[in-house]
């Protein structure tokens, strides 16, 4: 191992001059004995067979040293990885700096990751009042709303106003939660084989309702037997995002279609509808944070909801896909991964 640490450019240097100087020996030898028709034919080829061997064994010598080196390197990354210390090396050295340089840089990365860590807790401590905070007033508003709605003959229509707008309030302060936490990785998906027809149907049974105002068919085309691996409550708030688009964009007496292909890989679950569709240029700006394009501005909504979904869907090491036609409908592929 010292041998290893003490390897230099010094070390370089010395084989250099060695075998160099023996190399020269051997060639002013070839080229005196090259004059002397006597040892022509016996000290020329037996130089020549020396040179050769000197050059292998040179090389080899070089490929020892570089092998050491990289092994020694090596060492230290592992001794990185696992979290243990260095050892000294006091011998000035290009391995001894590059030990010193390997430790400060694992020592700055060990100090970002527990400032990261400990930001991260104070941004999920941050959440938490703020959702805590904001949940009690917002309530007691929607109750006041509802009992002045409720008593009250006069103003009606202003008292329908602040309930909508407490309600979208209410909304707003918890998508923003909910984004603020999937940025900082605070959400934790707990992935695990779930049957993706029952699923569904409970989707479904969330925006029948809501399709029903608009006399909208939902429709479920899934094999019985279809599982994949998915966290059931973020997968559902994020499929449940797009299937509320769905029927919000399509007009009365439209369709919104959900379907199953099972791959190898993958399960895609295909939400199809027949609504405005969506302009082409357009489609890549569809998952920003807030973007509100410019046919649906007239809309409710806070431009949130397909972010989150594709945000929740990735975490689940899933992907989402689109595909529209203006005025023909748009379909959201979403991938999750399949249980093998």
């Amino acid at each position: 191992m010292n041998e290893q640490r003490q390897m230099s450019n010094q070390w370089f240097y010395k084989i250099y001059g060695i075998y160099g100087a023996a190399f020269f020996l051997l060639c002013a030898g070839i080229i005196a004995a090259s004059h002397l028709d006597f040892y022509r034919k016996i000290i020329v080829p037996a130089a020549l067979g020396a040179l050769a061997l000197l050059l292998v064994f040179f090389i080899l010598t070089i490929k020892k040293g570089v092998l050491s080196i990289f092994e020694r390197c090596n060492e230290l990354l592992d001794q990185a990885i696992e979290g243990r210390p260095f050892s000294a090396d006091n011998e000035e050295t290009e391995l001894a700096r590059f030990t010193g340089k390997l430790e400060r840089f694992v020592s700055m990365k060990d100090k970002a990751f527990r400032d990261a860590r400990l930001q991260k807790g104070q941004v999920e401590t941050l959440l938490a009042d703020i959702s805590h905070q904001t949940k009690t007033p917002i309530a007691n508003i929607l109750l006041y709303s509802q009992l002045l709605e409720e008593r009250s003959c006069e103003n009606k229509e202003l008292v329908r106003k602040l309930t909508g707008q407490s309600e979208k309030l209410q909304f707003l302060i918890r998508r923003l939660v909910e984004m603020s936490r999937l940025e900082n990785g605070i959400i934790r998906c707990m992935p695990k084989k779930e049957n993706v027809r029952e699923f569904l149907l409970q989707i479904i049974g969330d925006y029948c309702d809501k399709a029903q105002e608009k006399e909208q068919e939902l429709l479920l085309e899934c094999p019985q037997e279809t599982a994949a691996v998915f966290d059931g409550k973020w997968l559902r708030e994020a499929v449940g995002n797009i299937v509320d688009n769905g029927i919000k964009y399509t007009p009365p007496r439209g369709r919104i279609r959900i379907c199953v292909i099972g791959y190898e890989m993958f399960v895609r679950i295909d939400i199809s509808d027949t609504g405005r569709g969506i302009r082409e240029e357009e489609i890549p700006k569809l998952f920003g944070r807030f973007y509100r394009s410019a046919d649906s501005a007239s809309d409710e909504g806070l431009g949130l909801g397909l972010y989150l979904a594709r945000e929740m869907v990735h975490a689940q090491g899933g992907y989402i896909k689109v595909s529209s036609r203006q005025g023909k409908g748009s379909c959201f592929s979403v991938y999750i991964p399949a249980f093998s």
